[in-house]
Protein backbone atom coordinates (compact mmCIF):
# COMPACT_ATOMS: atom_id res chain seq x y z
CA UNK A 1 0.00 0.00 0.00
CA UNK A 2 1.36 3.46 -1.01
CA UNK A 3 0.07 7.11 0.28
CA UNK A 4 0.42 9.79 -1.65
CA UNK A 5 1.95 13.10 0.49
CA UNK A 6 2.16 17.05 -1.13
CA UNK A 7 4.27 19.77 0.17
CA UNK A 8 1.98 22.63 2.02
CA UNK A 9 0.99 25.33 -0.26
CA UNK A 10 -1.72 27.97 -0.64
CA UNK A 11 -2.76 26.37 -4.21
CA UNK A 12 -4.06 23.00 -2.52
CA UNK A 13 -7.51 23.55 -1.50
CA UNK A 14 -8.39 24.46 -5.56
CA UNK A 15 -5.63 21.54 -6.65
CA UNK A 16 -7.47 18.86 -4.92
CA UNK A 17 -10.86 20.09 -5.54
CA UNK A 18 -10.55 20.28 -9.38
CA UNK A 19 -7.97 17.21 -9.90
CA UNK A 20 -9.47 14.89 -7.67
CA UNK A 21 -6.48 13.16 -6.54
CA UNK A 22 -6.78 10.17 -4.57
CA UNK A 23 -4.79 10.29 -1.11
CA UNK A 24 -2.92 12.78 -0.83
CA UNK A 25 -0.39 14.80 1.92
CA UNK A 26 1.56 18.13 1.55
CA UNK A 27 5.20 19.68 2.72
CA UNK A 28 4.57 23.64 3.57
CA UNK A 29 6.41 26.27 1.92
CA UNK A 30 7.76 28.40 4.72
CA UNK A 31 10.69 30.87 4.48
CA UNK A 32 12.38 28.02 3.88
CA UNK A 33 11.20 26.66 1.12
CA UNK A 34 12.71 26.57 -2.36
CA UNK A 35 12.07 29.17 -4.81
CA UNK A 36 10.79 27.08 -7.26
CA UNK A 37 7.30 26.46 -5.07
CA UNK A 38 7.02 30.37 -4.36
CA UNK A 39 4.04 31.08 -7.49
CA UNK A 40 2.10 28.43 -5.06
CA UNK A 41 1.34 31.72 -2.98
CA UNK A 42 -0.32 33.52 -5.63
CA UNK A 43 1.16 36.53 -6.01
CA UNK A 44 3.35 35.80 -8.84
CA UNK A 45 2.26 35.48 -12.32
CA UNK A 46 2.25 31.67 -13.61
CA UNK A 47 5.75 30.67 -15.17
CA UNK A 48 6.31 29.35 -19.04
CA UNK A 49 5.20 25.56 -19.49
CA UNK A 50 8.86 24.52 -20.71
CA UNK A 51 10.74 26.82 -17.81
CA UNK A 52 9.94 24.71 -14.26
CA UNK A 53 12.28 27.16 -12.87
CA UNK A 54 10.48 30.48 -14.00
CA UNK A 55 8.29 31.11 -10.51
CA UNK A 56 12.15 32.22 -9.25
CA UNK A 57 12.65 35.20 -10.98
CA UNK A 58 9.28 36.33 -9.64
CA UNK A 59 9.99 35.65 -6.45
CA UNK A 60 13.49 37.78 -6.94
CA UNK A 61 11.40 40.54 -8.65
CA UNK A 62 10.36 41.73 -5.48
CA UNK A 63 13.85 42.61 -4.15
CA UNK A 64 14.53 45.51 -5.20
CA UNK A 65 11.55 46.81 -2.69
CA UNK A 66 13.98 46.21 0.20
CA UNK A 67 16.53 48.64 0.14
CA UNK A 68 13.72 51.29 0.23
CA UNK A 69 13.30 50.15 4.13
CA UNK A 70 17.52 50.54 4.40
CA UNK A 71 17.97 53.36 2.59
CA UNK A 72 15.34 55.89 4.50
CA UNK A 73 17.15 55.68 7.48
CA UNK A 74 20.55 57.10 6.21
CA UNK A 75 18.63 59.48 4.44
CA UNK A 76 17.13 60.68 7.79
CA UNK A 77 20.39 60.40 9.81
CA UNK A 78 19.60 63.75 11.34
CA UNK A 79 16.38 63.15 12.84
CA UNK A 80 15.70 59.47 13.69
CA UNK A 81 11.81 60.32 14.07
CA UNK A 82 11.48 61.46 10.19
CA UNK A 83 12.57 57.44 9.65
CA UNK A 84 9.28 56.39 10.60
CA UNK A 85 7.44 58.01 7.67
CA UNK A 86 9.73 56.10 4.94
CA UNK A 87 9.35 53.13 6.66
CA UNK A 88 5.68 53.04 6.50
CA UNK A 89 5.21 54.82 3.03
CA UNK A 90 7.28 51.94 1.63
CA UNK A 91 5.16 49.05 3.26
CA UNK A 92 1.99 50.91 1.71
CA UNK A 93 3.82 51.40 -1.42
CA UNK A 94 3.93 47.09 -1.76
CA UNK A 95 1.16 46.33 -0.20
CA UNK A 96 -1.42 47.00 -3.66
CA UNK A 97 0.89 43.97 -5.51
CA UNK A 98 -0.60 41.41 -3.20
CA UNK A 99 -4.48 42.54 -3.71
CA UNK A 100 -3.33 43.00 -7.41
CA UNK A 101 -2.24 38.98 -7.02
CA UNK A 102 -4.16 37.02 -10.43
CA UNK A 103 -7.48 35.32 -9.77
CA UNK A 104 -6.86 32.44 -11.92
CA UNK A 105 -4.80 29.15 -11.90
CA UNK A 106 -1.44 30.00 -10.99
CA UNK A 107 2.08 28.38 -10.46
CA UNK A 108 3.25 25.13 -11.03
CA UNK A 109 3.51 22.25 -9.11
CA UNK A 110 5.63 19.31 -9.63
CA UNK A 111 4.77 15.30 -8.36
CA UNK A 112 7.29 12.34 -8.71
CA UNK A 113 5.30 8.81 -9.45
CA UNK A 114 6.47 5.62 -9.58
CA UNK A 115 5.97 5.41 -13.93
CA UNK A 116 4.76 7.78 -16.52
CA UNK A 117 3.01 5.84 -19.36
CA UNK A 118 2.02 7.06 -22.57
CA UNK A 119 -1.43 8.44 -23.15
CA UNK A 120 -3.37 6.25 -24.17
CA UNK A 121 -6.81 8.02 -26.04
CA UNK A 122 -8.27 5.27 -27.23
CA UNK A 123 -8.02 2.58 -24.08
CA UNK A 124 -10.27 0.31 -25.71
CA UNK A 125 -8.04 -0.61 -28.42
CA UNK A 126 -4.56 -0.07 -26.43
CA UNK A 127 -2.82 -2.10 -24.22
CA UNK A 128 -4.27 -3.57 -20.82
CA UNK A 129 -2.62 -0.52 -19.66
CA UNK A 130 -3.40 2.55 -17.49
CA UNK A 131 -2.86 5.84 -19.23
CA UNK A 132 -0.91 9.04 -18.42
CA UNK A 133 -4.12 10.54 -18.91
CA UNK A 134 -5.31 8.81 -15.12
CA UNK A 135 -2.52 10.70 -13.19
CA UNK A 136 -4.27 13.93 -12.47
CA UNK A 137 -7.78 15.34 -13.32
CA UNK A 138 -7.66 14.93 -17.20
CA UNK A 139 -10.90 12.74 -16.73
CA UNK A 140 -13.71 13.04 -14.32
CA UNK A 141 -16.57 10.01 -13.21
CA UNK A 142 -19.98 9.71 -13.54
CA UNK A 143 -20.20 9.64 -9.62
CA UNK A 144 -17.40 9.80 -7.03
CA UNK A 145 -16.98 9.66 -2.60
CA UNK A 146 -18.17 12.47 -1.02
CA UNK A 147 -19.36 11.95 2.75
CA UNK A 148 -19.64 8.56 2.60
CA UNK A 149 -21.75 8.66 -0.58
CA UNK A 150 -20.18 6.87 -2.96
CA UNK A 151 -22.18 7.69 -5.94
CA UNK A 152 -22.60 11.07 -5.52
CA UNK A 153 -23.14 13.13 -8.83
CA UNK A 154 -20.29 14.39 -10.86
CA UNK A 155 -20.74 14.10 -14.55
CA UNK A 156 -24.15 13.07 -13.77
CA UNK A 157 -26.96 14.56 -12.70
CA UNK A 158 -28.92 11.83 -11.25
CA UNK A 159 -29.71 8.18 -11.52
CA UNK A 160 -32.48 5.85 -11.11
CA UNK A 161 -33.06 1.56 -11.15
CA UNK A 162 -36.25 1.00 -12.80
CA UNK A 163 -38.17 -1.54 -9.54
CA UNK A 164 -37.32 -4.45 -11.25
CA UNK A 165 -33.95 -4.15 -11.40
CA UNK A 166 -33.51 -4.61 -15.45
CA UNK A 167 -31.82 -1.01 -16.37
CA UNK A 168 -30.33 2.17 -15.01
CA UNK A 169 -31.35 5.48 -16.00
CA UNK A 170 -28.62 8.26 -15.87
CA UNK A 171 -29.42 11.84 -16.42
CA UNK A 172 -25.92 13.84 -17.25
CA UNK A 173 -25.33 17.60 -16.48
CA UNK A 174 -25.23 20.25 -19.06
CA UNK A 175 -22.06 21.67 -20.33
CA UNK A 176 -19.69 19.42 -19.96
CA UNK A 177 -16.76 20.17 -23.06
CA UNK A 178 -14.84 17.92 -24.30
CA UNK A 179 -11.71 19.54 -23.54
CA UNK A 180 -8.69 20.05 -26.65
CA UNK A 181 -4.85 19.29 -25.43
CA UNK A 182 -2.86 22.05 -25.04
CA UNK A 183 -1.73 23.06 -28.39
CA UNK A 184 -5.01 22.10 -29.95
CA UNK A 185 -7.34 24.29 -28.49
CA UNK A 186 -9.16 25.97 -31.74
CA UNK A 187 -10.24 22.10 -32.00
CA UNK A 188 -14.16 21.86 -31.08
CA UNK A 189 -14.62 18.48 -29.52
CA UNK A 190 -18.03 19.16 -29.00
CA UNK A 191 -20.09 18.22 -25.46
CA UNK A 192 -20.39 15.71 -23.05
CA UNK A 193 -24.07 14.64 -24.12
CA UNK A 194 -26.00 11.34 -24.09
CA UNK A 195 -24.81 10.49 -27.97
CA UNK A 196 -21.61 10.78 -26.68
CA UNK A 197 -21.80 8.72 -23.48
CA UNK A 198 -24.28 6.16 -25.31
CA UNK A 199 -21.09 5.57 -27.57
CA UNK A 200 -18.50 4.91 -25.09
CA UNK A 201 -20.30 2.79 -22.88
CA UNK A 202 -20.71 0.41 -25.72
CA UNK A 203 -17.21 0.94 -26.88
CA UNK A 204 -15.28 -0.18 -23.92
CA UNK A 205 -17.64 -2.84 -22.58
CA UNK A 206 -16.61 -6.12 -23.48
CA UNK A 207 -19.91 -7.70 -23.51
CA UNK A 208 -21.22 -5.37 -26.44
CA UNK A 209 -17.92 -5.18 -28.02
CA UNK A 210 -16.19 -8.02 -27.48
CA UNK A 211 -12.61 -6.34 -29.12
CA UNK A 212 -12.49 -4.31 -26.56
CA UNK A 213 -9.62 -4.37 -24.29
CA UNK A 214 -10.04 -1.06 -21.94
CA UNK A 215 -8.69 -1.79 -18.54
CA UNK A 216 -12.36 -1.76 -16.71
CA UNK A 217 -13.63 -3.71 -19.87
CA UNK A 218 -14.81 -6.76 -17.86
CA UNK A 219 -15.74 -5.22 -14.81
CA UNK A 220 -18.24 -3.12 -16.81
CA UNK A 221 -19.24 -6.52 -19.09
CA UNK A 222 -20.40 -7.80 -16.13
CA UNK A 223 -22.58 -5.78 -14.57
CA UNK A 224 -24.08 -3.34 -17.41
CA UNK A 225 -25.66 -4.56 -21.38
CA UNK A 226 -26.02 -2.02 -24.23
CA UNK A 227 -26.73 1.25 -23.51
CA UNK A 228 -29.23 3.66 -25.48
CA UNK A 229 -30.00 7.29 -25.51
CA UNK A 230 -33.88 8.35 -24.37
CA UNK A 231 -33.27 12.29 -24.45
CA UNK A 232 -30.41 14.31 -25.10
CA UNK A 233 -29.27 14.25 -21.97
CA UNK A 234 -30.54 11.06 -20.48
CA UNK A 235 -29.69 7.18 -21.48
CA UNK A 236 -30.61 4.00 -20.01
CA UNK A 237 -28.09 1.19 -19.63
CA UNK A 238 -29.11 -2.93 -19.10
CA UNK A 239 -28.29 -4.48 -16.30
CA UNK A 240 -26.88 -7.62 -16.57
CA UNK A 241 -28.89 -8.90 -12.80
CA UNK A 242 -30.53 -6.46 -10.29
CA UNK A 243 -27.96 -3.91 -8.79
CA UNK A 244 -29.68 -1.04 -6.75
CA UNK A 245 -27.26 0.40 -4.28
CA UNK A 246 -24.29 1.40 -6.43
CA UNK A 247 -22.65 0.94 -9.78
CA UNK A 248 -19.33 0.47 -10.98
CA UNK A 249 -19.05 4.33 -12.34
CA UNK A 250 -17.52 5.97 -9.47
CA UNK A 251 -14.17 6.97 -8.58
CA UNK A 252 -14.70 4.58 -5.30
CA UNK A 253 -14.32 1.72 -7.44
CA UNK A 254 -17.82 0.05 -6.42
CA UNK A 255 -18.23 -3.30 -7.87
CA UNK A 256 -14.21 -3.30 -9.43
CA UNK A 257 -14.99 -0.31 -12.13
CA UNK A 258 -13.98 2.94 -11.57
CA UNK A 259 -13.20 4.56 -15.23
CA UNK A 260 -13.05 8.11 -16.19
CA UNK A 261 -15.12 8.44 -19.02
CA UNK A 262 -13.20 10.15 -22.52
CA UNK A 263 -14.54 10.81 -25.81
CA UNK A 264 -14.62 8.66 -28.77
CA UNK A 265 -15.84 11.01 -31.30
CA UNK A 266 -12.32 12.83 -31.26
CA UNK A 267 -11.50 9.83 -33.63
CA UNK A 268 -14.11 11.10 -36.16
CA UNK A 269 -12.33 14.41 -36.01
CA UNK A 270 -8.76 14.14 -35.91
CA UNK A 271 -8.43 10.40 -37.62
CA UNK A 272 -7.29 7.27 -35.16
CA UNK A 273 -3.22 8.30 -35.26
CA UNK A 274 -3.74 11.43 -33.50
CA UNK A 275 -6.78 10.09 -31.36
CA UNK A 276 -4.60 7.39 -29.82
CA UNK A 277 -2.12 9.48 -28.28
CA UNK A 278 -4.14 12.30 -27.16
CA UNK A 279 -6.81 12.05 -24.42
CA UNK A 280 -10.04 14.64 -25.00
CA UNK A 281 -11.77 14.23 -21.47
CA UNK A 282 -14.10 16.82 -19.56
CA UNK A 283 -11.72 17.46 -16.17
CA UNK A 284 -10.59 20.80 -15.42
CA UNK A 285 -6.88 19.49 -16.76
CA UNK A 286 -5.82 19.04 -19.87
CA UNK A 287 -2.44 17.43 -20.71
CA UNK A 288 0.15 18.71 -22.83
CA UNK A 289 3.43 16.79 -23.73
CA UNK A 290 4.34 13.49 -21.98
CA UNK A 291 6.73 11.07 -22.68
CA UNK A 292 6.14 8.03 -21.58
CA UNK A 293 9.28 6.78 -18.79
CA UNK A 294 9.99 10.72 -18.10
CA UNK A 295 6.98 12.91 -17.84
CA UNK A 296 3.73 14.31 -18.31
CA UNK A 297 2.42 18.14 -18.11
CA UNK A 298 -1.28 19.14 -17.51
CA UNK A 299 -2.81 22.67 -17.75
CA UNK A 300 -5.29 24.12 -15.52
CA UNK A 301 -9.00 24.48 -17.67
CA UNK A 302 -10.10 28.06 -17.20
CA UNK A 303 -13.88 28.69 -17.27
CA UNK A 304 -14.59 24.76 -16.11
CA UNK A 305 -17.98 23.52 -15.90
CA UNK A 306 -17.38 22.22 -12.93
CA UNK A 307 -14.15 24.09 -11.14
CA UNK A 308 -11.69 25.97 -11.81
CA UNK A 309 -8.08 24.90 -10.75
CA UNK A 310 -5.87 26.99 -8.58
CA UNK A 311 -2.97 25.63 -10.01
CA UNK A 312 -1.88 26.61 -13.58
CA UNK A 313 0.69 23.35 -14.34
CA UNK A 314 1.48 20.49 -12.69
CA UNK A 315 4.28 17.97 -13.83
CA UNK A 316 4.64 14.66 -13.24
CA UNK A 317 8.25 13.04 -13.25
CA UNK A 318 9.06 9.45 -13.20
CA UNK A 319 11.08 8.51 -10.04
CA UNK A 320 10.56 4.54 -9.34
CA UNK A 321 12.88 4.56 -5.80
CA UNK A 322 10.50 5.08 -2.94
CA UNK A 323 12.87 6.70 -0.90
CA UNK A 324 14.16 8.97 -4.05
CA UNK A 325 11.10 10.29 -3.82
CA UNK A 326 11.15 10.96 -0.08
CA UNK A 327 14.46 12.38 -0.71
CA UNK A 328 13.06 15.13 -3.43
CA UNK A 329 10.05 15.67 -1.25
CA UNK A 330 12.30 17.05 1.77
CA UNK A 331 14.16 18.74 -0.18
CA UNK A 332 12.02 20.52 -2.03
CA UNK A 333 13.13 19.38 -5.68
CA UNK A 334 8.94 17.95 -6.01
CA UNK A 335 5.82 19.29 -4.25
CA UNK A 336 3.89 15.57 -4.59
CA UNK A 337 4.62 11.69 -4.07
CA UNK A 338 4.15 8.67 -3.46
CA UNK A 339 5.23 7.32 -0.52
CA UNK A 340 4.95 3.37 0.81
CA UNK A 341 3.02 2.74 3.71
CA UNK A 342 5.92 1.25 5.70
CA UNK A 343 7.91 4.39 5.52
CA UNK A 344 4.79 7.06 6.38
CA UNK A 345 6.24 7.69 10.30
CA UNK A 346 10.21 8.07 8.92
CA UNK A 347 8.62 10.66 6.65
CA UNK A 348 6.08 12.99 8.73
CA UNK A 349 8.00 12.51 12.35
CA UNK A 350 9.87 15.61 13.11
CA UNK A 351 8.71 17.74 10.25
CA UNK A 352 6.66 20.36 9.85
CA UNK A 353 6.44 20.58 6.48
CA UNK A 354 4.80 17.31 5.69
CA UNK A 355 1.23 16.66 5.78
CA UNK A 356 -1.55 14.23 4.39
CA UNK A 357 -4.41 15.79 2.74
CA UNK A 358 -7.70 14.04 2.98
CA UNK A 359 -9.46 13.89 -0.36
CA UNK A 360 -11.69 11.10 -0.03
CA UNK A 361 -13.73 12.65 3.13
CA UNK A 362 -15.80 10.04 5.15
CA UNK A 363 -12.32 8.31 5.61
CA UNK A 364 -12.96 5.46 3.25
CA UNK A 365 -10.01 3.04 2.52
CA UNK A 366 -10.66 0.14 0.41
CA UNK A 367 -8.52 -2.77 0.77
CA UNK A 368 -8.97 -6.36 -2.17
CA UNK A 369 -7.81 -9.31 -1.31
CA UNK A 370 -7.75 -12.01 -4.07
CA UNK A 371 -8.36 -15.96 -3.59
CA UNK A 372 -6.22 -17.28 -6.50
CA UNK A 373 -5.43 -20.87 -7.69
CA UNK A 374 -9.34 -21.95 -8.46
CA UNK A 375 -9.40 -21.24 -11.97
CA UNK A 376 -10.06 -24.39 -14.07
CA UNK A 377 -11.15 -22.87 -17.34
CA UNK A 378 -10.31 -24.94 -20.33
CA UNK A 379 -10.32 -22.64 -23.04
CA UNK A 380 -9.07 -19.12 -23.50
CA UNK A 381 -12.70 -16.78 -24.05
CA UNK A 382 -11.28 -15.40 -27.02
CA UNK A 383 -8.55 -17.22 -29.06
CA UNK A 384 -10.48 -20.95 -28.31
CA UNK A 385 -6.93 -21.68 -26.95
CA UNK A 386 -6.50 -24.93 -24.90
CA UNK A 387 -5.17 -23.39 -21.58
CA UNK A 388 -4.69 -27.04 -19.10
CA UNK A 389 -4.42 -24.83 -15.86
CA UNK A 390 -3.98 -28.54 -14.07
CA UNK A 391 -0.83 -29.25 -15.46
CA UNK A 392 0.55 -26.47 -13.43
CA UNK A 393 2.37 -28.39 -10.04
CA UNK A 394 0.59 -25.82 -7.89
CA UNK A 395 -2.45 -28.18 -7.63
CA UNK A 396 -0.41 -31.38 -6.52
CA UNK A 397 -1.56 -31.15 -3.18
CA UNK A 398 -5.20 -31.32 -2.08
CA UNK A 399 -5.80 -27.95 0.16
CA UNK A 400 -9.40 -27.12 1.36
CA UNK A 401 -9.38 -23.59 -1.20
CA UNK A 402 -9.00 -25.57 -4.06
CA UNK A 403 -11.83 -27.99 -5.63
CA UNK A 404 -12.01 -30.10 -8.28
CA UNK A 405 -15.11 -28.72 -10.64
CA UNK A 406 -15.51 -32.06 -12.13
CA UNK A 407 -16.54 -34.39 -9.42
CA UNK A 408 -20.09 -33.25 -10.20
CA UNK A 409 -21.75 -34.43 -13.22
CA UNK A 410 -23.59 -31.20 -13.78
CA UNK A 411 -20.25 -29.58 -14.57
CA UNK A 412 -19.35 -30.26 -17.96
CA UNK A 413 -16.93 -28.92 -20.89
CA UNK A 414 -15.71 -31.09 -23.40
CA UNK A 415 -14.50 -34.27 -22.35
CA UNK A 416 -12.05 -32.95 -19.53
CA UNK A 417 -13.31 -35.18 -15.93
CA UNK A 418 -11.30 -35.60 -12.77
CA UNK A 419 -8.88 -37.85 -14.41
CA UNK A 420 -6.83 -34.27 -15.07
CA UNK A 421 -6.67 -33.38 -11.71
CA UNK A 422 -3.15 -33.86 -9.79
CA UNK A 423 -4.13 -34.33 -6.74
CA UNK A 424 -6.29 -37.15 -4.62
CA UNK A 425 -9.11 -35.49 -2.80
CA UNK A 426 -9.44 -36.69 0.92
CA UNK A 427 -10.67 -34.30 3.33
CA UNK A 428 -13.91 -32.99 2.44
CA UNK A 429 -16.93 -33.68 4.97
CA UNK A 430 -19.21 -36.25 3.95
CA UNK A 431 -21.73 -35.40 1.15
CA UNK A 432 -19.75 -32.55 -0.05
CA UNK A 433 -18.07 -31.82 -3.31
CA UNK A 434 -14.83 -30.71 -3.36
CA UNK A 435 -16.04 -27.38 -5.18
CA UNK A 436 -18.76 -26.81 -2.62
CA UNK A 437 -15.99 -27.07 0.40
CA UNK A 438 -13.76 -24.96 -1.60
CA UNK A 439 -16.56 -21.81 -2.16
CA UNK A 440 -17.13 -22.24 2.15
CA UNK A 441 -13.39 -21.64 2.70
CA UNK A 442 -13.21 -18.82 0.97
CA UNK A 443 -16.29 -17.31 1.93
CA UNK A 444 -15.48 -17.98 5.37
CA UNK A 445 -12.03 -16.51 4.93
CA UNK A 446 -13.78 -13.45 3.03
CA UNK A 447 -16.14 -13.03 5.77
CA UNK A 448 -13.91 -13.06 9.07
CA UNK A 449 -11.02 -10.80 7.20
Amino acid sequence: MSMNILRKSGLLVGLLVASMLMVMGIACGGSDAPERSSPTTGSSAAPAPAAPAAPAPAAKAAAPAAPAKAAAPKAAAPAKKAASPATKAAAKTAAPAKAAAPSGPTGKLIRAHHEVNPVFGTPWSGPYKWSAADLIGIGEHLFYFDKGNAMTPQMAKSWSVDPAGTKVTIELNKGMKWQSPKGHEDTDFGEADADSLVRWFNTVNGTVNPDSSYPDSGDLGAIFTKAEKTGDYTFTVGLVSPVFFCLPLSEFGCLGAAPVIGSTEHVDIMGADWASKNAVMTGPYVHGDCNAGDRCSVYAVEDHWRATPAVAEIEVIQVPEAQTQVAMLKSGEVDMAVVDYKLLADVVTGSDKLRFLETMPGGYVGQSIIFPGNLWEETHARSGEALNAWDSPAYDKDVPWIGDPWQVDSYHEGSTDSSVVRYTDTDNPAGMSDMEQARLVRLALSTAL
